[in-house]
């Protein structure tokens, strides 16, 4: 994901960059989860749900006179005898067996109705008479269940006087039986004490008796029906509005996660701070995708082809930088290099080197990639005799290989024959010596390497450059290639100056990597070729050795191609 800085606006950038960045990907989750669910839910069988309401009554205390406050049920554990097989079984018995116990507590459903003291009874079934009817079973068999539990309290409570009663009844016929004899001794006088406790013992359970039958003939039902279930006219489950509403929002949120997943895992460079952070340099140019570019092995020189378009004002851009930081810190020889092949670096080579040469600079580019040379044929160089032959000592003089290819204060040292040993060479005498002679006869020397985690070509040549300028493409290069390259140049002894972010498109930016500003030409009248105007010696032409001219050069005599951006 991109690193947001601290500050909050730049993180809800970088979330939103992420998103709009991702949008198709979330957004085809979002309709592979949707279209699943409303597949399913065409396909599952409807259920119905019957809803039948019962009042739940409080009870009298046992015992209790009738004017005592009667006892408020405790819903929850009515709830549960609801849900119980005490009930459940009655009712199974009532519908003849038809289903298991299992089933019928696994469909019904019971809920408290607000703070009422009223329970909802739900039972599902496929068809809606039958959610009905085994609902309003449920129901009447509960309301029976708990008056018929009641009035059992009250009648075991009748019997247990009733049995306390008889005894103190038994008691008292005992002792009346052993005061007919009217003695006056001690001991008749507790029997008569005894006696007189016992007949108000009877007395006070006469009438704890008396009221619990007079209780007991007031409870009615202890439960109440007062709602009997309907069959449903629409079925509960599949819900296809919620379903629908409830795909889509998982549909969003899975997506979103997987894009900020994948935004995790991936490897690319996301934005400027997170580019100039591995790189350990600034970005010195970004230059864009050229839109009618399709074939990475095909040669295009924009600074020539396209001397208008955006991407030509970022090598000019890019020029203007370096040209910066050469007056301020004497830099001479450049390096132009990348992490891996097809990155760019040729092309930023050629239209670099052909920027500074618009400058008024006299420049020389080198095509060091012994290997696989690429950057002579931006400019039409015969890549056959160059740096290799130079290097091996078949030519003494380099100037007789970089003829004038027609582009002011320019000049091309093409690669050569391909050598068996690249690395050897590069690392040998004659290569800093080489340099060193151009040095003397150039504003500007650039050399364009191989990838530095390809060959250790680029390492060897960093040792003769006074600054390295690496190329980073902003479609495939990897932030860890990125911090490889820097480790690999840091430790050969080079100087990495910036980075030049190849390739970017504006349409795949993730929160906030760059700012690219287009600015348009009015019609100007044509000066030189491709508009542009200058001083030149007569056949288009200013050479190395010769003044710099005032204002920037033309261009003349190129091939073009198209190149890899």
């Amino acid at each position: 994901m991109a690193n947001p800085s601290t500050d909050h606006p730049n993180d809800l950038r970088a979330y939103l960059g992420v998103l709009r960045a991702r949008k198709w990907e979330i957004l085809l989750i979002a309709v592979v989860v949707a279209g699943s669910a409303a597949f399913f839910a065409f396909r599952q069988r409807p259920v119905y749900q019957g809803h039948a309401k019962v009042l739940v009554r409080p009870i009298q205390p046992l015992g209790s006179s009738t004017f005592a406050v009667p006892q408020a049920p405790d819903l929850n554990t009515e709830r549960q005898v609801i849900m119980s097989q005490a009930v459940a079984k009655p009712v199974r018995t009532n519908l003849k067996d038809a289903y298991s116990v299992d089933a019928l507590l696994r469909n019904v459903s019971v809920q408290v109705v607000g703070t009422t003291q009223v329970l909802d009874v739900g039972y599902r079934s496929p068809d809606p008479k039958t959610a009905a009817a085994i609902a309003n079973a449920f129901a009447d068999t509960y309301a029976q269940y708990r008056t018929q539990q009641t009035l059992n309290q009250f009648q075991v409570a009748a019997e247990a006087l009733e049995k306390r009663i008889a005894g103190v009844q038994t008691q008292i016929d005992s002792l009346q039986s052993q005061s007919a004899s009217g003695g006056t001794s001690e001991k008749d006088v507790l029997a008569n004490q005894r006696f007189a406790s016992l007949l108000a013992q009877m007395g006070v359970l006469q009438q704890r008796l008396a009221d619990l039958q007079s209780t007991a003939s007031t409870v009615q039902s202890a439960a109440e029906v007062i709602q009997h279930a309907e069959a449903p006219s629409s079925p509960v489950s599949p819900n296809k509005p919620a379903d629908a509403v409830l795909a889509i929002a998982a549909g969003l949120l899975l997506g979103v996660a997987f894009a900020f997943l994948r935004e995790r895992l991936d490897d690319r460079v996301k934005d400027r701070h997170d580019l100039e952070e591995r790189a350990g340099a600034p970005v010195l140019a970004v230059v864009p995708k050229v839109a009618t570019w399709r074939h990475k092995e095909e040669t295009r020189l924009v600074m020539a082809t396209e001397p208008k378009s955006p991407a030509a004002e970022a090598y000019r851009t890019l020029a203007t930088n370096v040209l910066f930081m050469a007056a301020r810190e004497d830099l001479r020889v450049i390096m132009v290099t990348s992490s891996l092949s097809g990155e760019g670096k040729s092309t930023t080579s050629a239209n670099l080197a052909v920027a500074l040469a618009q400058s008024g600079r006299k420049v020389v580019l080198i095509s060091a990639d012994l290997r696989k040379p690429r950057v002579a044929r931006f400019l039409g160089v015969n890549e056959s005799r160059g740096l290799s032959d130079v290097l091996i000592g078949n030519i003494e003089d380099p100037w007789t290989l970089m003829p004038d290819q027609g582009v002011i204060n320019l000049r091309v040292l093409g690669s050569g024959s391909a050598p068996k040993n690249p690395a050897q060479l590069l690392s040998g005498p004659r290569c800093r010596a080489l340099i060193d002679g151009l040095k003397a006869v150039a504003d500007l020397v650039l050399i364009d390497t191989p990838p530095v985690l390809a060959v250790a070509d680029a390492s060897i040549l960093s040792g003769v450059a006074d600054g390295v300028i690496m190329v980073v493409d902003g479609e495939h290069t990897k932030r860890s290639a990125i911090s490889q390259t820097r480790v690999q140049l840091e430790t050969a002894g080079a100087r990495i100056l910036g980075v030049v972010y190849n390739n970017y498109d504006a349409n795949q930016t993730h929160g906030y990597p760059f700012h690219y500003y287009g600015y348009g030409y009015d019609a100007q009248p044509t000066g030189g070729a491709n508009g542009a105007s200058g001083s030149d010696d007569g056949a288009g032409r200013t050479r190395l050795g010769g003044k710099r001219p005032r204002r920037s050069p033309s261009l003349v005599g190129f091939v073009h191609g198209s190149s890899a951006n």
